[in-house]
């Protein structure tokens, strides 16, 4: 054996020992101080998503946001199953659409450090960068321990000193902050909103007059993809017989806008540069509007880290 291969195979040692030194911490013996949470097994990889998949919600964002690794962690609570996952995902953007997924519009939500963490029964959960983590009970919904926010509080402990990745994109800053749902910001990869494709998307709800409107800001990885994707949702649109209007919201912005009737409310699509806005359950085109100038005004606020200055 040389003298490189011996290094390299000490490199090796170095990050197994490491990786398990974490994983313990992560899924410790008891979740909880006094030993009342016992752990009986711990999954990982394709066992790991087996277990998480057994969740119906859990199954449909694994299925969207594909985690580069996955671990998952079975506990006894006094006869209560309680599952702790963790996964390590591609970008900050993709662990926030896991961790939203399952507590947007929470009842309770703690900031630490970077991240955060959130309870949305049957869901408490945590971020910061490119780990996300997760806790719940499919035997008993309605757990809820002291020990979740305690021991979220040491995973994101760690999660602080693994972090690699920057925040999140800048495109959630462009969303309205005005009559905004409290936490309810999410971030969509790849998901169908009433028949449409959304991409690369942050997404909040509002309350907008009468109506519970929802407005999503994606972003492409081009203008010239940003156009390609408004001609084929439109012809998408027309296919579904949608009478399409367009009409242009802010004059003398290179701005494509169309907007279209549904029950009870008026959807709007804007595309601007590389940029896509979907409006959906507005009360009217001239209430959107509102909405849209909004978000232009934001896109000032964020033009230096959208499109930062070349060296």
């Amino acid at each position: 054996m040389n003298e490189m291969t011996r290094t390299l195979l000490l490199i090796v040692m170095i990050v197994i020992v490491s990786c398990s030194g974490q994983m313990g911490k992560i899924f410790p013996p008891s979740l909880d101080d006094k030993g009342a949470a016992r752990m009986n097994r711990v999954h990982h990889d394709d066992k790991a998503l087996a277990l998480v998949n057994r969740d119906a919600l859990l199954q449909s964002v694994m299925a969207e946001f594909k985690p580069r690794g996955i671990s998952a962690g079975e506990y006894d609570y006094g006869g209560i199953q309680i599952i702790l996952g963790m996964a390590r995902c591609q970008n900050t953007d993709d662990t926030y659409g896991i961790y939203s997924a399952l507590t947007a519009m929470p009842r309770e939500r703690w900031e630490y450090k970077r991240g955060e963490m959130s309870y949305r029964s049957p869901y408490f959960a945590g971020y910061n960068g490119e780990y996300v983590f997760w806790i719940t009970s499919p035997t008993n919904p309605m757990t809820y321990a002291a020990f979740y926010r305690q021991h979220g509080e040491k995973i994101l402990d760690l999660y602080e000193k693994l972090r690699t990745r920057p925040g999140c994109s800048y495109h959630w800053k462009i969303l309205p902050a005005e009559n905004r749902f409290a936490d309810s910001v999410i971030y969509i990869r790849s998901r169908v909103i009433g028949g449409i494709d959304v991409v690369n998307a942050y997404g909040a709800t509002y309350q907008a007059q009468a109506n519970v409107a929802h407005i999503y800001a994606q972003k492409l990885d081009s203008e010239q993809e940003a156009k390609r994707r408004y001609g084929n949702i439109v012809t998408q649109l027309a296919k579904m017989n949608k009478t399409l209007t367009g009409f242009i919201p802010i004059p003398g912005t290179p701005l494509k806008a169309c907007h279209w009737q549904e029950k009870g409310s008026v959807s709007v699509l804007c595309q601007y540069r590389w940029l896509m806005f979907l409006l959906v359950d507005m009360p009217s085109v001239d209430y959107s509007v509102n909405f849209i100038r909004i978000m232009f005004n934001n896109m000032m606020k964020v033009r230096e880290e959208a499109m930062p200055a070349k060296k």
